[in-house]
């Protein structure tokens, strides 16, 4: 997906798609970036191994629309090196992609421009050049499948509110699909607050 070299989704272990983890609230609005300063300050601490999902407050703009797609915050090479240094296991978003939409060929980055309209108004809204702050394409993605391994999440939403600022048991299985490079998954956050679930330990009856 978007880079060579990187596994498809039967070339994950099972067990990526499954594990300890936190929800993060890093609330940002129109084109900001998801840093690893706000990475870092972000609770509950993110560990090593972790699942993270990322509630930057976008999912409550979700639709077809470019408020949700062309005006959207995101993560950018920064950020998700610091991902990968940590060694997390799988980060989920509430936006549009596995990066920031100016690093996407939304702008004159890889086949794009698709809306050209938004190079300038970027440089009207900021005072920057899209190239000078975004320079290369698709950076999200490229830092941590290609550098990290880890699979990306784009437009969590429903319940997630409900379980940001907790650790939980994440799970997001995609489809048993030999060389495919993405799909739908359904996130489900599990909390046991009265220490009652228990996985069985797999012991052969009779």
């Amino acid at each position: 997906h978007v880079t060579e070299n990187t596994p498809s989704l039967t070339g994950y272990p099972v067990s990526t798609f499954f594990g300890t983890g936190v929800a993060v609230s890093i609330p940002k609005k129109k084109w900001e970036v998801i840093t690893a300063e706000d990475l870092e300050n972000a609770t509950p601490k993110i560990q090593p191994g972790d699942i993270v999902m990322i509630n930057t407050g976008m999912h409550h703009r979700i639709g077809d629309c470019d408020e949700y797609y062309a005006y959207s915050p995101g993560i950018y090479k920064e950020g998700a090196q610091w991902l990968v240094d940590k060694k997390v296991k799988m980060v989920g978003y509430d936006v549009q992609a596995n990066d920031h939409p100016m690093a996407t060929k939304l702008v004159d980055h890889g086949l794009g421009p698709s809306q050209p309209h938004l190079i300038e108004e970027y440089k009207e809204y900021t005072g920057r050049d899209v190239k000078d702050d975004f320079p290369d394409w698709e950076a999200g993605h490229k830092t941590l499948m290609c550098q990290g391994g880890i699979p990306g999440i784009e437009n969590v939403g429903g319940e997630l509110d409900k379980v940001t600022g907790k650790r939980c048991t994440f799970m997001a299985f995609p489809w048993r699909w030999p060389e495919g490079e993405g799909c739908g998954v359904r996130v489900m956050a599990v909390i046991d607050p009265e220490q009652t679930f228990r996985i069985p330990s797999g012991e052969s009856y009779g």
